[in-house]
């Protein structure tokens, strides 16, 4: 049963990076080629000892009786090559580590820059629902980890069996019954690694999660070391949180390790009781005159040769357990199935004419982030006409912003469906729907990123002298030119290079450069002063024109200046008409006042 979960295990890994794999053949060849050359020197590098031992012990047969013929040059002959097959057994050795070493490096760094990507492409409720520092534990500690434990597969499990098989073969045909002793204490020593390797794996999967959860700490509180510093640190129940996770933390890893080290003490007892039974029982073969000295001599070196290849593959068993639950990890993110994609049969969209219909759209809330509302959105339904500024308004937690996700397709709905000029959205390819909106968040500016980088961000295809072009249509081309490097200069963590407005200039910037059929706009000018927000608002208002575009707003007085309003609550459409309808829906309605008493 054990034996059938590693198997499973090991497939399953393999599985996972067979296909990052390719390419590798001759490298995986050469590798395995290594390998085979190291057991074989491995294997007869204790013969010329025998022989001279034998020729020193009187025996004139085979090789003996040619060193006898001449005894200075035989013992020479035999030692050099001695030396020799030792030298080359090492040089082999070299050559497996760094072909095979090299070969699970590149396939892992290949699998992770895959993982990366596949993790990028999963919808927004998935992010929403896990925390970074677990899915930072996964990509960067798990893939090492399971680094390690590939290359430990690789070299020294599949060698340590194959040299244990050929090394017992030849000691069974030596003495059948020193043989069989040694046999047996192999066999049990493989079956203390397989029970023991599976309470190690139940253990190390156990402390990974302990680490992921000690990881989401970290990353959630540095996150706010602004307001920690100005609260005051003293003893705070941020330290004390951590303290009981980085004690539990460290309390499994002690439990690993205990249980590690009792493996390899296992394998070294049985290995050494074996080897003493065997010692005694070949001792009296030899006196009784059924083995040589050199008989011996080369049953013993074998058996001794066997006790570092089990003590690595104890050690190797012991990783094999950390390997196996990174493993498994990783592949349940690997293997999550994307869920937001392009559907069979996806066709690049048309260029859109803008009118936006939703019908009977429900979208439920992510697990980690609800406040009690299972659904954000909930049998919404309400059409947009096309080239219309539709203000989107309603208290907090109507599904505004969800409104917008929808559309942009970051999430799917669970019920219903979003029209686009009559086509429902999921008909075409996610990036010809994405390629023709133009979106402006309320924080859009990414670190780690240039500026030119910034604005181009998903048009690698754009030239400089656009960018520059867009860059002056938002007013900003002014700051611009007053950073050090100008478009290439490089935006620090946050943003924090630009003032609120203009980091959003840049984002306004970046979607005049895409000059999308639609615009989002979800709360652009918020957080910003009077003067800049007016600004801002002149300007979205100006490059708009003639765009269906949603803008998410608070502000009453931006809705008689747009075409269009759609007044949300609890994920429904209380209203949908021009401004002139809703002031007189406004005077009208106490469902009215009710949802505007929410919003303020």
């Amino acid at each position: 049963m054990r034996v059938g979960r590693n198997v499973r295990g090991l497939r399953r890994i393999g599985a996972l990076l067979v296909p990052h794999a390719k390419g590798e053949g001759r490298a995986f060849a050469l590798g395995a080629l290594l390998a085979s050359a190291v057991v074989a020197l491995h294997v007869i590098q204790p013969w010329p000892l025998k022989w001279i031992l034998d020729y020193l012990s009187g025996r004139s047969d085979g090789l003996t009786g040619w060193v006898a013929a001449a005894p200075t040059r035989g013992v020479i002959v035999l030692s050099l090559a001695f030396v020799g097959i030792a030298l080359a057994a090492a040089a082999a050795e070299y050559g497996e580590v760094l072909q095979l070493n090299g070969l699970g490096n590149r396939v892992l760094y290949r699998f992770r820059a895959a993982l990366f990507s596949h993790i990028l492409r999963q919808p927004l409720a998935f992010h929403e629902s896990r925390e970074v520092g677990e899915l930072l534990t996964r990509v960067i500690y798990d893939i090492s980890r399971l680094r390690r434990g590939l290359n430990g597969v690789l070299i020294r499990i599949f060698q340590t069996l194959v040299l244990f098989a050929a090394t017992i073969a030849v000691l069974l045909w030596l003495n059948l019954a020193l043989g069989l002793v040694l046999a047996g204490g192999g066999v049990l020593a493989l079956l203390a690694m397989s029970r023991r390797g599976q309470r190690i794996a139940r253990a190390a999967k156990k402390q990974r999660k302990r680490e992921g959860s000690l990881a989401s700490l970290v990353a959630g509180e540095l996150l706010s070391i602004r307001e920690l510093q100005t609260f005051g640190l003293g003893e705070s129940e941020v330290e004390r949180r951590f303290r009981g996770r980085n004690q539990r933390s460290l309390k499994q890893e002690q439990k690993v390790r205990r249980l590690a080290a009792g493996l390899s003490l296992r394998v070294d007892v049985l290995l050494a009781v074996s080897i003493a039974v065997a010692l005694w029982l070949g001792t009296r073969a030899v006196v009784s005159g059924q083995l040589t000295a050199g008989d011996l001599v080369v049953f013993f070196s074998y058996a001794v040769s066997l006790r570092h290849p089990f003590a690595q593959f104890a050690y190797q068993t012991a990783r094999l357990g950390r390997t196996y639950a990174c493993g498994e990890r990783l592949a349940k993110l690997a293997e999550r199935v994307t869920e937001i994609a392009d559907q069979p049969g996806a066709r690049p969209a048309p260029p859109f004419r803008g009118e936006i219909a939703l019908e009977d759209v429900a979208i439920k809330a992510p697990r980690r982030v609800r406040t009690g509302r299972k659904w954000t959105l909930d049998g919404l339904s309400v059409t947009l006409p096309a080239g219309k500024r539709v203000a989107v308004i309603g208290p907090n937690g109507a599904g505004k912003s969800t409104l917008l996700r929808a559309v942009l397709r970051l999430a799917d709905p669970d019920r219903g469906r979003v029209l686009f000029d009559g086509s429902d959205v999921r008909a075409f390819t996610l990036d010809s729907v994405r390629g023709q909106m133009s979106v402006v968040f309320q924080d859009s500016v990414l670190s780690g990123l240039t500026v030119r980088q910034n604005l181009a961000l998903g048009m690698p295809a754009v030239t400089t002298e656009a960018v520059e072009r867009a860059a002056r249509a938002a007013r900003a081309a002014d700051f611009i030119a007053r950073l050090p490097q100008g478009y290439d200069t490089p935006v620090r963590r946050g943003g924090d290079l630009f003032s609120g407005g203009e980091s959003q200039r840049l984002a306004i910037a970046r979607a005049l450069l895409r000059d999308g059929r639609i615009w989002l706009l979800d709360e652009p000018t918020s957080g910003l002063d009077h003067a800049t927000a007016g600004e801002l608002t002149e300007l979205l208002l100006t490059v708009t024109r003639g765009r269906t575009t949603l803008w998410v707003t608070h502000d009453p007085a931006l809705v008689p200046r747009l075409d269009w309003v759609v007044v949300l609550d609890h994920g429904t459409a209380r209203f949908a008409g021009r401004p002139e309808a809703y002031l007189a829906w406004l005077e009208a309605g106490v469902g009215a006042r009710s949802v505007l008493q929410r919003e303020s």
